[in-house]
């Protein structure tokens, strides 16, 4: 009796489930971007800072902690110049007509979007101030990056140090209000701009619905959904690295 069909049947398995694996893997790439890379977790911090941890050499591990210090500094100090140009973003829209094009007055709900958003850009420079006083304190005394990575370490599983999870979401705290507040201005303008295409007092349904208001809200509609499209691919492929090793 010949074993081809039974190999054949195998080989074909086989191939079905490394096609199934790479479809997994590609909906894990892409599921990715919403819990690493930007604000959570991910190879670019967690591991960096389970190395540093877990290094034995006293010297190797001074340098390493010395290299996430500065680099953390660098990040801080970015955020809080960016949180500044959008909290001064924010707050020059409460200089901006409360009467729409149509004639009706702005929604409530687009205040306090950009309210939030200019709370969230005001705690982002506020936070980067913080941690980076923090460190700069901390840097200052001798056994300062003894202390930086004593506040970072968790529990001992499997003979290696774990990173206190909540150490590494609050280092990255600053980013996350930054996100919110720039969510909140673009989620504002989308509202303003399509309540200025409903009728209104000066927009009557007899003069048809498709004037300046109405494409100027379909183009920045537009534009926000490719900006978003390019957005997450970028980041999908930034995490595809990680998910491969």
């Amino acid at each position: 009796m010949s074993t081809q069909p039974l190999l054949g049947t195998i080989s074909g398995q086989s191939g079905n489930r490394d096609e199934d694996r790479s479809q997994t893997g590609s909906l894990a790439t892409f599921l990715s971007i919403f819990h690493g890379g930007l604000v959570a977790p991910d190879s670019t911090t967690l591991d960096s800072l389970q190395a540093i941890l877990n290094e034995s050499d006293d010297a190797l591990r001074d340098d390493l902690t010395e290299r996430w210090r500065d680099h953390k500094l660098q990040e801080l100090n970015f955020v809080g110049t960016v949180g500044a140009l959008l909290a001064a973003c924010l707050s020059s829209t409460g200089s901006w007509p409360d009467v729409l094009d149509n004639g009706r007055k702005q929604p409530w709900s687009i205040r306090a979007c950009w309210y939030i958003g200019l709370v969230f850009a005001l705690f982002a420079v506020l936070t980067a101030l913080q941690q980076s006083l923090r460190l700069h304190r901390l840097s200052a005394h001798r056994e300062g990056l003894k202390w930086i990575r004593k506040s970072m370490t968790g529990e001992k599983t499997g003979g290696e140090v774990r990173v206190r999870t909540w150490q590494v979401y609050a280092w990255q705290a600053s980013l996350v209000f930054l996100v919110a507040a720039v969510i909140c201005l673009v989620a504002g303008i989308l509202v303003l701009v399509w309540v200025s295409t409903e009728f209104g007092p000066d927009k009557k349904p007899e003069d048809g619905w498709w004037d300046d208001s109405a494409k100027m809200a379909i183009t920045f509609t537009v534009v926000v959904v490719v900006s978003l499209v390019m957005f997450l691919l970028t980041q999908a492929t930034l995490a595809m690295e990680g998910i491969k090793r």
